[in-house]
Order: C-alpha cells, then structure tokens, then sequence
C-alpha cells in the first residue's frame, strides 16, 4: 500500500469504485462530523439543556440519559433529546456526501449510533442495523431490532463472494461493539476491503487485514470531499 495520503485516496476511490457492496459502519465520529456530539457540553447542548445543567450539573447529553433525575423529569429530558436530534435535524452535507460515495451500490449501514440521522438522510431502513437500538424507539431485542439484526446477516449471506468494501466511519480504535467484529468479518471474507476514516490517534487496523486495509486520517467531511474529486 502507498503512503501518501493523496495515494491513499485515490486508492481507497477506487476500491470503492470497483466494489459490489459497501458495509457501512459508524458511531460517535460521524455525528461529530455532522456537528452533533453527544458528550460535549457546547451551544447545542445548552441551547436545549441548559436547565438540566443549572439545576443538575449535567454536562453532556449522554451524561443526562443516564442520569438519576426524578422520573418526570428523565421524561423531559428524553423529549428534549428527541426534539434535538430527530424532529428539529435537517439532513447534512455530511450525509449527502456519503450517498454519493455510496452510490447505487448495494449497502447496509451498522451503527450504534442512536440519532436515526441514515433514516433521516434516507438510508433504506431495511439496511440499517442500530446495534444499540434508537432514541425513538428501537430498543435491543425488540422484534424491529432482531429484524434490522436478520437483515444485516442476509446481506453478509448475499455478498460472501463478492467484493465489498467495509467503510468504518468514526469508530474508536478500541470499540468491541462492532469495530472488532467487523474487522474479524473482512478477514474472514477473502474478497472484502477495509477502509477506515477517523482521527489520526483512532486509527487502528488489525493486522491480519492490513494488507487490504487503508487509514485515512483527518476530518471525515473533508476525506469525504476528497474522496468525491474526479481527476
């Protein structure tokens, strides 16, 4: 594998170009990315949750969910979570940019990010597995979660021998969640690339896939404008 990052893109494009099928995977980088970050105390969080912070010193959102507030008042702040990440979201740049990486290939989408954001890009929800349900209302292993958890093994099933690309957006390096899996899948599964964007001091790539694997470091929106230039 080259080193440059200019090569790297242009090797990672063409991966992606050549592939059948992308296995998208995703968590708290691709958020950040689109200016939602859950553990931050910034103007979002205070623009929808300063009360909380007042009166309970609650500094972030993921702080607040799993709170010991009085039950009416967990209530308010999980519909407050609601409002500021599902019914007052407007789809990004940071989402449009992926769909046009992604293209008209076949995909699924395994996030444990709760926020919905790939439903309300339009990301077919039949290809989206949210491992740790969602903040409205999935749940784990309600009947809609083991059905998002059947499709995902269907697309594995139906893409076994084919080239895909496992596109890891924002993963921490040592996420056991789905990073591990994942990793362990793309080694298991000869014709399968990995491709993984996130923060320099993330990066981590397991060496068994090394050989098929490309880091590309940096800020994901920017990667993702890099990865949309035709030269």
């Amino acid at each position: 594998m080259k080193n440059s990052i200019e090569d790297k893109i242009l090797q990672a494009r063409e991966l992606l170009e050549k592939s059948d099928g992308v296995l998208i995977s995703a968590s708290n980088g691709l958020s950040i990315a689109e200016g939602f970050n859950i553990f931050k105390d910034d103007k979002n969080f205070r623009k929808y949750f300063n009360e909380f912070k007042t009166l309970y010193g609650i500094g972030s959102l993921i702080q607040g969910v799993f709170a010991q507030l009085p039950e009416s008042e967990h209530r308010i702040f999980m519909r407050r979570v609601h409002q500021y990440l599902i019914d007052d979201y407007q789809p990004t740049e940071t989402f449009s940019n992926l769909k046009k990486i992604i293209g008209k290939k076949d995909y699924f989408v395994v996030t444990s990010n709760a926020d919905t954001h790939f439903q309300l890009n339009e990301f077919d929800n039949d290809c989206i597995w949210e491992v740790e349900g969602n903040f409205d209302g999935l749940v784990e292993n309600s009947l809609d979660w083991k059905k998002q958890k059947s499709n995902f093994q269907e697309f594995i099933n139906n893409n076994e021998d084919k080239k895909v690309v496992q596109l890891e957006l924002g993963i921490g390096a040592n996420n056991r969640l789905i990073k591990q899996p994942l990793m362990n899948l793309v080694a298991q599964t000869n014709n399968w690339s990995f491709i993984t964007l996130n923060m320099p001091s993330e990066i981590n790539i397991a060496p068994e896939i090394a050989n098929r694997s490309i880091a590309l470091p940096g800020d994901i929106n920017q990667t993702f404008q890099e990865l949309l230039v035709k030269e």
